[in-house]
């Protein structure tokens, strides 16, 4: 027993192990400190993100742009060990025919990327890499992986009414909503296609996961039932394309007769006429 306690006071005091306990302490607090834990993504999620983590970035479209927000800003790591900034981020994967744009220097920190117009349905990945210039405040590099969803069913498009009966001259309103169901906004072109005389093309930017409603406004003089298709396509991509059909049923009615006595009263006798541009009269108020 002496012996083992002559040997343990022998290993204690040995100079070589008081420095290699030193030298392992003084590794973990520059590890402590030069490490951050994780940064925050803001937009289209928002998320904390260590190294290699894995984080959904949600749906869009052939040849969409998804942006990717993050926090420059950490409370941990550097050279003190109380944070620091963050100077890029840098979007250093993607798929064959994709596009990328890593962020500017400091803030904000913002790289996007560009899924290709013929992609594929699928989910596909990319990787982002946030830096510190020239390690200057000694924050080490993180590496995530970005999920992305390609579907071609990104927009929904809702027409009300689908059919509506009016007369010679009087117009006929429809309004027209879409639908962005992606996690990117996206420009769209509303296009009528049928009666050329209805025709029309117009571009509307719906920002992501939401609905913008427009007026359209047609009109005929003869008396027939129209038909004509309203589609709605993205400028990112054919392929993200919805449409439908709206029926014009345009056909005289007395009341629209009323209405037309208000440009002159035909030839009647004394009391029709009166009659006829009194009932004129009460149409505008009707």
């Amino acid at each position: 027993m002496g012996s083992r306690l002559f040997c343990n006071n022998v290993y204690k005091s040995n100079p070589e192990n008081k420095l290699m306990e030193m030298l392992k302490s003084i590794a973990f607090v520059v590890f402590m400190f030069s490490a951050a834990s994780a940064i925050l993504v803001t937009s289209p999620v928002v998320r904390d993100v260590g190294e290699q983590d894995i984080i959904d970035l949600g749906m869009i479209g052939p040849g969409q742009t998804i942006s990717v927000l993050i926090e420059p800003e950490v409370a941990t790591g550097g050279i003190y060990g109380e944070g620091g900034l963050y100077d890029m981020a840098l979007v250093t994967s993607v798929p064959p025919g994709w596009s990328k744009e890593d962020s500017k220097l400091y803030r904000p920190l913002q790289a996007t990327i560009t899924a290709a117009p013929d992609a594929e349905e699928g989910i596909y990945s990319t990787k982002i890499t946030v830096v510190d210039e020239a390690y200057g405040e000694k924050l080490d590099n993180i590496t995530f992986n970005a999920r992305v969803t390609i579907s071609y069913d990104v927009v929904d498009i809702d027409i009300d009414p689908v059919y509506v009966r009016t007369g010679p001259g009087q117009p006929a309103r429809f309004g027209i909503t879409i639908t962005n169901k992606g996690s990117t906004g996206d420009a769209f072109q509303i296009e009528s296609v049928g009666a050329k005389q209805w025709e029309f093309k117009r571009a509307v930017f719906v920002p992501a996961k939401s609905s913008k409603t427009i007026s359209y406004e047609i009109s005929g003089e003869e008396e027939e039932t129209y038909k004509t298709r309203v589609s709605v396509t993205s400028l990112a991509s054919p392929i993200i394309h919805e449409e439908k059909e709206v029926t014009v049923d345009i056909h005289s009615t007395m009341f629209d007769d009323f209405k037309a006595t208000n440009n002159g009263v035909l030839i009647f006798p004394i009391f029709e006429g009166l009659v006829y541009s009194f009932l004129g009269l009460i149409s505008n108020f009707l």
